[in-house]
């Protein structure tokens, strides 16, 4: 089921990244699709699922933002394009900064080399 989720989050981001690389343009579709990509990035567990939601999303940004190969690009280099380009570093940069630690111990079990542990 776990795999399902991550599988579906990376499905929803390359198809919402590709929305909003091609309706960016228009200021309604620059603010649907950057509000979109925070509501299911905050809605999605931290870990892998938000991880590859956000790398899912960034692909298509970013490849609207190489050269076509008939000349041009998706993403142009106005303040709709820098906006996109942000908003999809933002959205993977909170993504990675939301990843839990799967070593992570309890906050009573935290090994400290400057406390002595009573011998048991």
């Amino acid at each position: 089921m776990r795999a399902l989720l991550v599988l579906a989050a990376a499905l929803a981001g390359a198809l919402s990244g590709a929305a909003g690389t091609l309706l960016h343009q228009r200021w309604w579709g620059l603010g649907l699709a950057l509000v979109t990509g925070v509501a299911v990035l905050a809605w999605l567990p931290p870990g892998a699922a938000r991880v590859l939601f956000a790398l899912g999303w960034c692909v298509p940004v970013l490849r609207g933002a190489l050269p076509r190969p008939a000349g041009g690009y998706l993403v142009a280099a106005d303040a709709a394009g820098w906006s996109l380009l942000a908003g999809s570093a933002v959205l993977l940069m909170a993504a990675l900064a939301t990843v839990r630690s799967r070593t992570s111990t309890a906050p009573d079990e935290v090994e400290d080399p400057g406390v002595r542990r009573p011998a048991t």
